[in-house]
């Protein structure tokens, strides 16, 4: 049985950039190992050669516009099309552009077999604005060959014995998540008030150029990577950062974020705007929807192991199913 993921233009899945194209590594990564064979087409490509077709069990549409979606049809005849949905709404967005994509989804309808829904939110909202369709929830599936989610415990308690403070942002700068001004804000206010040594690292491509640099104020070292790091790389911060910071104001990727399923992976724990609750079970201690309330996050948990443990345990019970490649794959043998 095999797949094809139908594509507008070529899409470099490994060198994602993106939660959706992420998603695309993952189902080209794990899929193989239950003997499914997957492969990425653009739509043009599907067209030149139309004999392609009787080669797949199903058709997965990626970001195809309405016309590209009724081109698809026409050819893949009787074969399943699924129509993949990341996100129904987008902080940054107009309120137009917002509605026009709603109207958008509703309207593929009688052309796909089934909406593929990445989050609970857009499946609830699919099922509720859409409710003849045929949905199907597939939330992301994340893995690390560190393994650290099974020792998350272990991880959590050895490195919160060290003496400084290691907070993170991995993840595209934007006045709409956690601007650099909110995370120098937060780093100033816990040195001053715990008086320990604060490591903030910031990791995000920003420029054409690869460049790493370091800023030191005595209490407070910021460092500023403007690059794409590998997985590698990401897996030593994470494991090595004590807090990752995540106030986002509102949708602004995919859903739910792949950098919270990595970094609850590795043990730093997420500080997190309520928000996010729509898709992912976040316990209280790190809800923060302003720096104030960041800030007093993280202290309570640098201070008290009680609250630290609990955190880590509820973390475990919530995350794992992100990280259970049977569900990943039972949930995309579903749409054949």
């Amino acid at each position: 049985m095999s797949i094809a993921v139908v594509t507008k233009e070529p899409v470099d899945i490994y060198r994602y950039t993106s939660g959706q194209e992420y998603y695309l590594y993952t189902l080209a990564k794990v899929l193989p190992r239950s003997g499914l064979r997957i492969s990425f087409l653009t739509i043009d490509q599907l067209l030149t050669d139309i004999r392609d077709c009787n080669e797949y069990s199903s058709f997965h549409s990626y970001y195809l516009s309405f016309r590209d979606v009724v081109r698809l049809r026409k050819i893949v005849k009787d074969s399943r099309l699924v129509y993949h949905v990341y996100h129904v709404e987008d902080v940054t967005w107009t309120k137009t552009r917002e509605l026009s994509w709603k109207a958008f989804l509703v309207s593929l309808r009688p052309l796909v077999d089934m909406y593929l829904a990445t989050a609970r939110s857009v499946y609830s909202w699919l099922k509720c604005r859409v409710p003849q369709a045929n949905c199907m929830l597939v939330e992301p599936y994340y893995e690390c060959s560190c393994n650290s989610f099974h020792r998350l415990a272990h991880i959590v308690a050895e490195k919160f014995s060290s003496k400084e403070i290691k907070l993170l942002y991995i993840g595209r700068l934007s006045r709409y998540r956690s601007p650099p001004s909110t995370l120098l804000a937060i780093a100033k206010s816990i040195a001053l008030r715990t008086r320990k040594h604060i490591e903030l690292t910031i990791v995000s491509k920003i420029t054409s150029k690869k460049k790493s640099v370091k800023y030191d104020s005595g209490d407070v070292v910021l460092h500023l990577i403007d690059d794409r790091i590998d997985d590698n790389e990401k897996c030593e911060l994470y494991r090595e950062s004590h807090f990752f910071i995540y106030l986002s104001r509102g949708n602004v990727a995919m859903n739910p974020p792949i950098t919270l399923l990595e970094s609850v992976y590795h043990g730093a724990i997420p500080i997190v705007s309520s928000w996010i609750l729509r898709d992912i079970e976040v316990p209280s201690r790190l809800v923060a929807d302003n720096v104030a309330e960041a800030i007093n996050r993280i202290i309570s948990l640098w201070t008290s192991s009680e609250h630290l443990d609990k955190v880590v345990k509820r973390l475990e019970e919530s995350f794992k199913g992100f990280y259970d490649v049977y569900r990943f794959i039972k949930a995309i043998k579903c749409t054949l």
